[in-house]
């Protein structure tokens, strides 16, 4: 409990990955898979399986969510299929684990993702543009907070509308600090320990509720149809509307449960993409060079207007994508849970009690450098650097070899040459069960693609606008802070200060000409 990363990478190195682990601690029974091959057969079967124990804890004892809720949470015997389990006895209007991921899935993909996606750029250029930056440097002591500030307001306004944070001007500073004491709250401090914690949680539900009120006297939720807005001020996009209008006719959801619904979904929506964004950042401006490679593809994806990039190509681009899934390797840190809820399992030829816990500690699969060799990669750089260019892959790389196996060459066919960054492709082909921050199976994240889409949109917009400089002897040594493992994306360790200024626009002018 105290220091589960350290423990989760102990088993690994103390007993390898080859088989699955039973643990034992007091009251737990927990099993860890570590291979990737058995990760990839739990992922498949997630359709016999839930993540419902892992996402209830998070619930109650992070988020608040009251015990009466979650014992509706648990009645809720239906599964995660379209068609209800055989033999389930919940209503369909109760199937609030169904209702919850089927609606995610389908409000932030297709044409409600562009809509999202447009809706951040729009908000972004407007936060950005107010800025009190001008043609001198302006020194700033956090990058982090600075990222997060502009960012979480972006995304929640396109999200959740523009109501929410009318009437919770608090609201992002709020969730800052909630954010820096998710370990406590998960490691079941109580209130006297830690009574900011608790405090500033029940600021941020007790707003929540004003907003379901006022939204609730302004906007009718109650039926969401295709011809309505994708999205309005009081509730934002249709996701949450049709959150609200499920939340509200499920019978063990009161507006307490509400609002720790909405928490949940602004919070996991927003802090984990900002922390990302600022790694992201952080490792293009301590190199240079990369710096100049990934403004060189931003640049050849600029839009006519001069303030907006062709978003279907900019995460297209080889090295912004690579760098993005790097960022992801080395800084999210998550322990991914299924549960046999239903009946026992056969997991990768090992048998899997009813009601037992599986746990997967992403981490573990992202330092695994046997694996990642076995996998066709070949290591530049150890796992536990940063190296930029590691998804990028040869034209020739799943070509067969005469072993029968296939990998990364590191010389093109018809040169013998090595191949440049430029012919290389980006590419997570061989890498499921080694590369999985966003989970894996019917449970991955829905929101992975929006995520995706925000950073590479902040990085291109923030430089496009901006120049900045770390003002720190050494960059190199920020570290994230391994206190946060495994709940998700590492913040810093330490503040990281900085200087930014306006960028000239004959400047700004000159580089796209060049690229193009």
């Amino acid at each position: 409990m105290l220091d589960p990363s350290a423990f989760l990478l102990r088993l690994k190195n103390d007993f390898g990955s080859e088989k699955p682990l039973l643990v034992k601690a007091g009251p737990l029974r927990f099993y860890v898979f570590a291979d990737s091959e058995q990760v990839k057969t739990v992922f498949r079967n997630s359709k016999r399986m839930t993540n419902k124990s892992s996402t209830l804890f998070a619930l109650h004892y992070l988020l608040g969510l009251p015990r009466s809720a979650v014992n509706f949470y648990q009645a809720d015997d239906s599964g995660m299929s379209l068609t209800p389990r055989p033999g389930s006895k919940t209503r369909p209007e109760n199937r609030i684990n169904f209702l919850i991921a089927h609606n995610a899935k389908v409000y932030m993909s297709s044409s409600h993702l562009q809509t999202l996606d447009e809706l951040y750029v729009a908000i972004l250029l407007r936060r950005l543009d107010a800025l009190d930056v001008g043609d001198e440097w302006v020194a700033f002591p956090d990058l982090h907070v600075f990222l997060q500030r502009i960012a979480m307001h972006s995304s929640i306004e396109a999200l959740a509308g523009s109501k929410v944070l009318e009437l919770c001007p608090q609201l992002v500073e709020d969730i800052l600090v909630f954010q820096s004491y998710v370990p406590d709250f998960l490691h079941l401090r109580p209130r006297w320990l830690v009574p900011e914690a608790y405090r500033v949680r029940k600021r941020i539900l007790d707003g929540f509720k004003k907003w379901e009120e006022h939204a609730l006297k302004h906007s009718d939720c109650s039926q969401v149809g295709p011809e309505d807005a994708e999205w309005e001020p009081y509730w934002g996009t249709k996701l949450v509307r049709v959150r609200q209008q499920y939340t509200r006719n499920a019978k063990g959801m009161n507006a307490d449960a509400r609002a720790t619904e909405n928490l949940g979904f602004i919070f996991t929506s927003t802090t984990n993409i900002t922390t990302s964004i600022f790694w992201f950042i952080l490792e293009a401006l301590k190199d240079p060079r990369l710096f100049e490679q990934l403004t060189g593809e931003v640049a050849q994806c600029r839009a006519g207007d001069g303030n907006r990039f062709n978003l279907s190509k900019l995460v297209t681009q080889p090295l912004l994508q690579s760098t993005y899934a790097e960022v992801l390797r080395l800084y999210v840190a998550t322990a991914i849970s299924r549960v046999a809820e239903y009946e026992d399992i056969h997991v990768a030829g090992y048998a899997i009690p009813k009601d037992s816990m599986i746990i997967m500690y992403s981490r573990t699969m992202a330092l695994d450098s046997e694996a990642w060799i076995r996998a066709g990669r070949r290591l530049r750089k150890p796992l536990e650097e940063f190296d930029a260019e590691r998804f990028l892959v040869s034209p020739d790389w799943m070509r067969p070899r005469a072993n029968g196996t296939s990998g990364e060459k590191e010389t093109t066919p018809e040169t013998g040459k090595t191949a440049s960054s430029s012919e290389r492709r980006f590419s997570t082909e061989g890498l499921l069960g080694l590369w999985i921050p966003y989970g894996g199976g019917d449970h991955i994240c829905p929101g992975r693609q929006f995520a995706k889409h925000q950073m590479l949109l902040t990085f291109a917009m923030l430089f496009d606008k901006f120049e900045i400089e770390l003002a720190l002897p050494d960059p190199g040594r920020v570290q994230p802070n391994m206190r946060y493992a495994p709940f998700g994306a590492l913040p810093p360790a330490h503040d990281t200060p900085f200087r930014i200024r306006k960028r000239r626009v004959s400047e700004r002018n000159a580089k796209t000409k060049k690229r193009g």
